[in-house]
């Protein structure tokens, strides 16, 4: 029996479908993990003296009210996570996103007394996150904008890094679309070293089945982050402006994974130019993580291996190193 209960705060924007992903590990789990929602504990508290306060209106109550049903509601889940023989995700968000700004929702004091192991921000493309909201009956009146949402996600994101650097934790950026492989490892397999993928979204279908079928291989032996968890390039944007911010967002999270990651492999199957792979590269070499490159080609310049720790031309090679950065990894617990 454990002694002591992982706790993880996983916070998003509504709308952003991170409760199936967190389902998803529930079930990897089979039953180990509960999950706690915070608005849902916030409302049901409401609910004793006022039967009509709803996760839809809850923010329209007065900030002063908000806080006390707040407060009500983080003592709830605490009494609850005293519960040794369950995990938790405690599901929530920072702030709620209301007529065009953020009010606060969770303060540094709260995060402290819920005293998770580690923190997560789940991310959607804001596309989905509006199609997702349009669909629920609470939402369907008001106006929903996707560049609002792209806000409100940099805010959570913002303020989950800067509360986790408080209380010296770590807050991941995982997206909605993300293998739950990651989440569960990242809680039961912390002896894994955490890698960053970067290839080309250039590729075609038949590359990416080459791709898929490499980390298939490789998550026995690390916890992966794949930027392809928060779709970007497929979609349409309404306006400029909309692409934009997508556009930005998509650099700084992909940049943040890699600094959450202890390496970071290139995946070149197919010799087609990425400008955010030649960045990725640089920043991972440059911030001193692990960087090894997949080049299964003969020709190449002097550049091609310079900014890399290892190249390789044969994914079996890359794979035994993989599987010997582990083993070191776990042994040392850094690489």
């Amino acid at each position: 029996m454990r002694i002591l209960s992982m706790i993880v705060f996983s916070s998003a924007t509504a709308g952003s479908n991170r409760i199936d992903f967190e389902k998803r590990v529930v079930r990897m789990s089979h039953g180990r993990i509960k999950i706690i929602n915070l608005i849902d504990e916030i409302v049901r508290v409401a609910n004793k003296t006022n039967p009509y306060i709803s996760p839809g209106n809850l923010p329209n109550l007065d900030i002063e009210k908000i806080k006390h049903l707040k407060d009500d509601a983080v003592n709830s889940i605490i009494r609850r996570t005293n519960n040794k023989k369950h995990d938790y995700i405690i599901d929530g968000r920072m702030s709620f996103w209301w007529r065009g700004g953020p009010i606060a929702l969770l303060t540094l004091e709260d995060i402290k007394r819920i005293n998770p192991d580690f923190l997560i921000s789940m991310v959607s493309n804001p596309n989905d996150v509006v199609t997702n909201l349009k669909s629920k009956p609470t939402w369907q009146e008001k106006n929903i904008d996707g560049y609002e949402m792209a806000e409100w996600s940099e805010v959570e994101i913002y303020t989950a890094d800067l509360i986790s650097k408080s209380i010296r934790r770590k807050n991941y950026v995982i997206g909605t679309k993300e293998n739950p492989s990651t989440l569960y490892d990242l809680i039961y397999s912390q002896h894994k070293p955490k890698a960053y993928i970067s290839f080309s979204m250039a590729h075609k279908k038949r590359d990416y089945k080459k791709l898929d079928s490499f980390l298939r291989k490789i998550r026995k032996y690390l916890i992966i982050f794949d930027p392809r968890s928060v779709p970007v390039t497929q979609y349409k944007y309404k306006t400029d402006r909309l692409r934009e911010i997508v556009y930005n967002q998509t650099v700084r999270r992909d940049l943040h994974l890699i600094d959450q990651s202890d390496l970071v492999i290139i995946y070149l199957a197919e010799l087609v130019y990425s400008s955010g792979v030649d960045s990725e590269r640089m920043h991972a070499y440059s911030t001193g993580r692990e960087t090894l490159l997949y080049f299964p080609f003969e020709k190449y310049g002097p550049f091609t291996p310079y900014f890399v720790d290892k190249m390789f031309n044969n994914e079996k090679d890359l794979i035994k190193e993989i599987k010997n950065l582990s083993e070191k990894f776990r042994e040392k617990g850094k690489l």
